[in-house]
């Protein structure tokens, strides 16, 4: 893990994250919202009140800095995300450090029409994100979790979102 702040690191980290959206073609109106999305999320995570709120909403340990920018907020920013693109389109991958699969937990989205990988949080980590050795994961209660805190402190009701595009 990337233990301190690196400006210049993480703006081309978001410029290659904003190339991977337009590898995946997607409609005009949906590649406009996820550019919209990733901008937001990665400003956002540069945010010490977005991460106070986000990592003290369930937290005993009162930590809510964890060095690097992006760093702690693959989970609820892969699930808002999702939610906020239609997520039917989108599912929920992650490595499981406890199932040996790598160093650490990291969560990251698959996109179901292309099959093409999307970590909004990557550059967190030193060392190469191992997507091949990735599952899918259910989203669990994350309108009763930290992820509903952040997408709230962005802007994004995930709720409304949800009924918004069920079944289509």
């Amino acid at each position: 893990m990337r233990l301190k702040k690196d400006p210049v690191l993480y703006k081309e980290a978001t410029k290659k994250i904003l190339a991977q959206i337009d590898a995946m073609r997607l409609e005009p109106e949906k590649r406009d919202r996820a550019i919209h999305l990733v901008q937001l999320f990665r400003e956002s995570f540069t945010n010490s009140e977005i991460k106070k709120a986000t990592f003290l909403a369930n937290s005993k340990d009162n930590i809510w800095d964890l060095g690097y920018d992006s760093a702690g907020f693959c989970r609820v920013s892969s699930i808002s995300f999702m939610v906020a693109m239609d997520w039917h389109d989108w599912q929920l991958m992650a490595v499981d450090k406890d199932r040996g699969e790598w160093y650490y937990s990291h969560h990251y989205l698959r996109h179901k029409p292309s099959g093409k990988i999307l970590d909004l949080t990557y550059d967190q980590f030193l060392q190469p994100v191992p997507y091949k050795a990735g599952h899918s994961v259910d989203m669990g209660a994350f309108l009763k979790d930290e992820t509903s805190v952040f997408a709230n402190s962005i802007g994004l009701d995930l709720k409304k979102l949800l009924i918004e595009t069920k079944g289509k």
